[in-house]
């Protein structure tokens, strides 16, 4: 948002600092990595559990226990796919900053974020010092 002079003082409230902004964004993308990773590990681990229930309805004997095994088996089914999507969603997004180019650029803009921080740092604290005493 921009701020534009005869604003009022309830807009002011409504607009946000420039340093807020460029850092949701660097959290975005650093969230994106994590839950990416995360889910990969989660689906691994879905498929392992798929794979035991499917041993165990293999080999189990009574019916009954059968469908409850395959109960559990639809269930693992449905978790898995769910780590898969968040997994696919946020695949392009972690390949596109681990390019060394858009990394790079991913560095530029936490180092901008500091430099935001540190102007709008500095107008928060300043004051004028009247040079000529009347």
């Amino acid at each position: 948002m921009f701020l534009l002079a005869g604003i009022s003082s309830e807009m002011e409230e409504v607009i946000t600092m420039v340093s807020e902004e460029i850092k949701s964004f660097l959290d975005f993308v650093e969230e994106s990595r994590k839950l990416h990773t995360y889910a990969l590990e989660q689906i691994k681990l879905e498929e392992k559990r798929q794979t035991d229930l499917l041993h165990a309805i293999e080999f189990e004997p009574s019916c009954k226990e059968r469908s409850k095994l395959s109960t559990r088996l639809h269930k693992c089914r449905k978790d898995r796919r769910r780590f898969k999507d968040m997994s696919e969603e946020r695949e392009e997004i972690v390949k596109f900053f681990q390019d060394p180019q858009h990394k790079k650029t991913l560095d530029h803009m936490t180092q901008l974020l500091g430099k935001v921080r540190k102007v709008e740092q500095y107008h928060e604290k300043r004051i004028y010092i009247p040079r000529v005493k009347e």
